[in-house]
C-alpha cells in the first residue's frame, strides 16, 4: 500500500511509499474546500460533480435496502429502545465481520473517486485514509421526546478534522431527521474553544450552546435527494432526530493515516492494487 504523506510538487504511482501532490482542483471543488475552510461545512447537490448516470447506478443498488427499510416501519415501536434503532446500517454490522467491497462497488468508486478525494485532500492539506463507508437508513420515531446517541450535539471522537460526506438519496426535511451544525465549530475555528474537541463537555444541550453561539451559525440541512454535504465533523453537529419520515442517506468518512480509528470495511482488490493512483491507495491505507 502507498502510505498517506505530506503533500508535494509530484506524484508518482510506484509499488513504494512515495509523496505526492494534491491534482488541481475544478472550480466546484475549490468553492467546496473554501466552504470547509471557512465554516466546517459545504453543501452542494450531486450533479455538480458527477453525472446522471452515477446517480441512476446509486439509486439502482440501494432501492432493494429502502424498499425493505420502509416496509418495516409499520412495525415500529413508538420509541427506539436502543441507539441501534435510530440508524439501520445497510453494511457495517457492529457484531459481525466488516463488510467487503469490490473495487467497482459504486459506493466505493465514489468515495475514492477525484472528486472527492481531491476535496477532502486538500481541505486536509495531506492524503487521507477512507475508513467508513455506508448507507444509513433513520426511521421516524413519532413519540421520541428525547434525543439520544448521534441525535444530540457530539464532535466526531476519532481526530480533529474527521472529514465525512453525506449523500441525501431521498428529500430530507424537517421531519426527517436533517443533518445540523454548527458553523466555525471545528478545531482551529472561531468557535473551536466552545466545549472543546477532546474536552469533558461531550453532548452540550441546545442551551449550552445558545449561550455562546449565534443562532445564525446553527444550521439545518434539509435538502432535496442529491443534496452532498462535505463537513468537518470534529465540529459540533447532530441528525437523525425522524419524527413523521424516514431518512435514507450515504457517507464516507476520511481520518488522516495518524488516526488509530482502524478501516471499518474490507476491500477485494483481486490483484489490481497497481492499477492504483497512489492517492487511492493512501485512501485505502
Amino acid at each position: 500500500m502507498i502510505e498517506c504523506m505530506g503533500v508535494a510538487s509530484d506524484e508518482r504511482d510506484l509499488g513504494e511509499p512515495q509523496i505526492f501532490r494534491q491534482p488541481e482542483l475544478s472550480d466546484v471543488q475549490q468553492r467546496i474546500v473554501d466552504g470547509l475552510r471557512a465554516d466546517g461545512i459545504s453543501v452542494i447537490k450531486f450533479w455538480d460533480l458527477f453525472d446522471e448516470q452515477t446517480w441512476v447506478e446509486l439509486q439502482a443498488d440501494v432501492e432493494p435496502f429502502v424498499a425493505e427499510q420502509t416496509a418495516h416501519l409499520e412495525t415500529l415501536d413508538e420509541k427506539p429502545q436502543h441507539k441501534d434503532e435510530v440508524i439501520v446500517r445497510r453494511f457495517e454490522h457492529r457484531a459481525g465481520a466488516r463488510p467487503r467491497f469490490p473495487l467497482d462497488s459504486p459506493w466505493l468508486r465514489l468515495g475514492l473517486s477525484d472528486a472527492v478525494l481531491g476535496i477532502v485532500n486538500a481541505y486536509r492539506g495531506l492524503a487521507t485514509r477512507l475508513f467508513y463507508v455506508d448507507n444509513w437508513f433513520t426511521p421516524p420515531y413519532a413519540a421520541a421526546d428525547q434525543r439520544i446517541a448521534s441525535q444530540r450535539w457530539h464532535r466526531d471522537p476519532e481526530e480533529e478534522h474527521v472529514v465525512k460526506t453525506f449523500l441525501y438519496l431521498r428529500d430530507v426535511d424537517e421531519d426527517a431527521g436533517p443533518f445540523e451544525y454548527v458553523k466555525g465549530s471545528a478545531p482551529g475555528n472561531r468557535y473551536g474553544h466552545v466545549f472543546p474537541f477532546g474536552g469533558k463537555v461531550k453532548n452540550p444541550s441546545d442551551d449550552d450552546l445558545a449561550a455562546i453561539v449565534p443562532a445564525a451559525e446553527r444550521v439545518t440541512m434539509t435538502g432535496s435527494a442529491g443534496t452532498m454535504i462535505f463537513c468537518d465533523t470534529s465540529g459540533f453537529h447532530r441528525g437523525g432526530f425522524a419524527s413523521a419520515k424516514p431518512r435514507a442517506m450515504a457517507l464516507w468518512s476520511y481520518v488522516s493515516c495518524e488516526a488509530q480509528e482502524s478501516r471499518r470495511f474490507a476491500v477485494d482488490l483481486d490483484g489490481r492494487e497497481a492499477e492504483l493512483p497512489a492517492r487511492v491507495r493512501a485512501a485505502l491505507g
